[in-house]
């Protein structure tokens, strides 16, 4: 065979590789489609028997062990539509008068003090509409004017002032505002949904419109709130930080949607903060952690937080990355179809890392605990995962293609980050506990499918922060939001008062109110 002709032959060999691998990646894409749209999405890794890689002895030996509307309508940008003649919106009801009243009397101290010298000249009832489960009630305010008995007409009369209400002259009381708000933002229920809910159920129509502008006010009054939350979150030493795409209405193209993101941050105590911003640019992450943060950084691989990590660290500042076992993990178990043995030993190393860390939680180790026993039976398996990787990756019999190399290349690229979380006891080896925050926004999406407007997404943040957040500290969110509404106004600037309404105060508050009372039993020696 001539040499030319060997040339042809080995450009031959080389294209028809090529090619299998790209028929490969296109059939591991479409393998990958087919699980998200009909298969099961677990990540359970089912332990099965296969050998050793870095054991030649043990080859072949089992190793042992509706269309709905947008969430905030009010301010959407709104298309004309042909209604028909007799097609009408049902009119605002007055408070039904059948239903049951709850009254409260609000009178002036000083006429309480000494009732025998004053009179009731008149009274003025203002009425409200609330809701427990169940039924709505009416709440009748009762102001009366006192007079002094021996002189009621020159004398000046008393009248009891009225107590700061977030919402000013408005109808409702906390406890409607507070389901409705949570019907919306924590169970998903568009404002057009709840409409009919009452109405069919109750047989009360509540305006749509009432319900966006309750959300606005509420979320405006509460921003102080969120403010002094994300000044405690970026001085506790670790942060996690996730973002998700959500549509909105966009007002300067109607009838188009634009691709919104809500960033997410979690502190160590339990807090959640969403961020609404328009785009998933680095600079939003930048402008909301500031340049003073120091700790550690719990992230997926997305370069807006490596480059964080990166500049701070040359600036001197003590900033560290912690990888997100899970993403890596993740890579592994979509690679099973390609190589099922290679990937089966990751996989069962990284089942090794996550029961060392069920144990600790089992035993409630403190953080000092947790680093001893991650440096000594974790760090090993992490090195393991690398040198296996090196392995693979500079192999003489090739590169691994496909699932498997990306899965090879993203753990390699990780770096030092994989096992940042051996060295601070208090970081999560994953970063699953922000992921699970983002779902709400994932159920949400099917059933709003879009956010009315920007100003919109920024009060779905506000909202959104206080209800997770006070559901991470084991309370009804409903209850938390209804107490807030009631005393937020009474507040004013007072920082200490506003600070007993943060979730995790007002949640270790109520939780001392509601706890037994201990056993006077004495206990026996």
């Amino acid at each position: 065979m001539s040499e030319e002709s060997q040339k042809d032959l080995t450009e031959d060999q080389k294209t028809i590789q090529e090619l299998r691998e790209h028929i490969l990646k296109l059939e591991q894409q479409i393998d990958w489609f087919n699980r998200q749209l009909f298969g099961s999405k677990s990540e359970k890794f089912k332990l099965a028997a296969h050998p050793d890689l870095f054991n030649p002895e043990g080859l072949g030996k089992p190793n042992p062990s509706s269309e709905e509307e947008s969430p905030e309508e009010d301010n959407a940008a709104k298309t004309k539509t042909n209604r028909r003649p007799n097609s009408r919106k049902p009119r605002a009801q007055g408070i039904p008068e059948d239903l049951p009243v709850v009254e409260e009397h609000h009178d002036p101290a000083e006429a309480l003090a000494n009732p025998d010298d004053w009179t009731v000249l008149k009274e003025e009832r203002r009425v409200r509409l609330g809701k427990v489960p169940g039924y709505f009630y009416r709440k009748e305010d009762i102001y009366r004017t006192w007079v002094p008995k021996g002189d009621p007409v020159e004398s000046k009369a008393l009248v009891a002032q009225a107590p700061p209400t977030l919402i000013q002259n408005g109808f409702w009381e906390s406890d409607l505002i507070a389901e409705i708000l949570c019907n919306r933002f924590l169970y998903h229920l568009p404002y057009d949904r709840q409409v009919k809910l009452y109405q069919n159920r109750h047989g009360i129509h509540l305006p749509k419109q009432t319900m966006s502008d309750s959300a606005r006010l509420v979320a405006e009054q509460c921003g102080v709130l969120i403010a002094l939350m994300k000044q405690d979150m970026l001085q506790c030493g670790y942060l996690r930080a996730d973002e998700t795409e959500v549509r909105y209405l966009d007002p300067d193209q109607p009838g188009t949607t634009g691709r919104g993101r809500f960033w997410l941050y979690k502190s160590l105590n339990g807090n959640v903060l969403f961020d609404w911003q328009l785009s998933r640019e680095h600079h939003h992450f930048y402008d909301w952690i500031g340049g003073d943060f120091e700790g550690v950084l719990g992230s997926d691989a997305y370069e807006c937080y490596l480059n964080y990590c990166r500049l701070h660290k040359r600036k001197g500042r003590s900033v560290s990355r912690a990888a997100c076992l899970a993403h890596v993990r993740r890579k592994f178990e979509e690679a099973l179809k390609q190589k099922p043995h290679l990937a089966k030993w990751f996989l069962k190393i990284f089942r090794k890392l996550y029961a060392i860390e069920a144990d600790l939680k089992e035993r409630q180790s403190d953080d000092k605990t947790k680093e001893r026993h991650r440096q000594k039976h974790s760090l090993p398996l992490i090195k393991l995962l690398q040198k296996a990787s090196l392995y693979l990756r500079d192999r003489k019999a090739g590169r691994p293609a496909g699932r498997l190399g990306e899965a090879v290349r993203y753990l390699l690229n990780q770096g030092e980050d994989l096992s940042t979380y051996v060295y601070h006891g208090q970081v999560e080896i994953d970063n699953n506990g922000i992921e699970r925050d983002v779902r709400p926004l994932a159920i949400g999406r099917k059933n709003w499918m879009f956010i009315g407007s920007p100003e919109a997404g920024e009060r779905t943040a506000v909202l959104l922060s206080l209800l997770i957040s006070a559901r991470h500290h084991g309370v009804d969110p409903e209850k938390y939001l209804r107490d807030l509404i009631t005393r937020l106004p009474t507040c004013g600037s007072d920082e200490a008062a506003l600070r007993k309404l943060l979730p995790e105060n007002w949640a270790a508050t109520h939780k001392a109110a509601i706890a037994p009372a201990p056993s006077e039993t004495p206990a026996a020696a």
